[in-house]
C-alpha cells in the first residue's frame, strides 16, 4: 500500500492537471466586437466578423432566458469557449466552459440568474490565443419567443 503522503501529493496532482487540462481558460487579450451585444432571436446570429482566439465578447442577458453562444462549423481551429459573469474579460466568475461539444469546436447552453452582462471567452485548445485563423461565434436566446433578433455591433 502507497504511504499517505505519496497518496496525498498523487491525488493533488490528479486534482491540478485535471483542472488545467479541462479547466476554464482565461486567455483575454481584447474585447471583439467592442459594443456590448443584444439579441431576443432565438435563431442563432453571428458576432462579429471574425473573432480570434483570446478575444471576449459582452453579452447583455436577461434573467431566466436560456442562452446558446456556438463555434460548430464556423471556426478553422479547435475551439474552447468560457463564459464568465461581468462584461469585463476573464476578471469575472467562470459559469461555464466547453471543448468540442462538436467535433473540435464548442457550444454553451446556459440559464441566465441575474439581468446584467456576461462575457464568452474564445479561446484555441489549450487555452492559448491565436491572429492567424479566425472564427465565428454565434449565439440566440434560445428560449426567447422572436426570431427577428437585433444584433448590435
Amino acid at each position: 500500500m502507497m504511504p499517505l503522503p505519496q497518496r496525498i501529493f498523487l491525488v493533488g496532482a490528479l486534482v491540478v492537471i485535471n483542472h488545467f487540462a479541462w479547466g476554464q481558460c482565461y486567455n483575454c487579450d481584447n474585447q471583439y466586437p467592442l459594443a456590448a451585444q443584444s439579441t431576443t432571436s432565438n435563431s442563432l446570429i453571428d458576432v462579429g466578423i471574425c473573432n480570434f482566439a483570446g478575444e471576449y465578447s459582452v453579452f447583455n442577458v436577461t434573467a431566466g432566458e436560456t442562452y446558446t453562444w456556438t463555434t460548430c462549423g464556423s471556426a478553422g481551429f479547435d475551439t474552447q469557449l468560457t463564459l464568465f459573469d461581468n462584461g469585463a474579460g476573464c476578471s469575472g466568475t467562470a459559469l461555464e466552459d466547453n471543448d468540442d461539444d462538436c467535433g473540435a469546436e464548442s457550444t454553451i447552453t446556459w440559464t441566465a440568474t441575474f439581468t446584467g452582462q456576461v462575457s464568452v471567452l474564445l479561446s484555441q485548445y489549450f487555452c492559448s490565443s491565436n491572429t492567424l485563423v479566425c472564427g465565428t461565434i454565434q449565439w440566440a436566446c434560445t428560449s426567447c419567443g422572436g426570431g427577428g433578433g437585433a444584433n448590435y455591433n
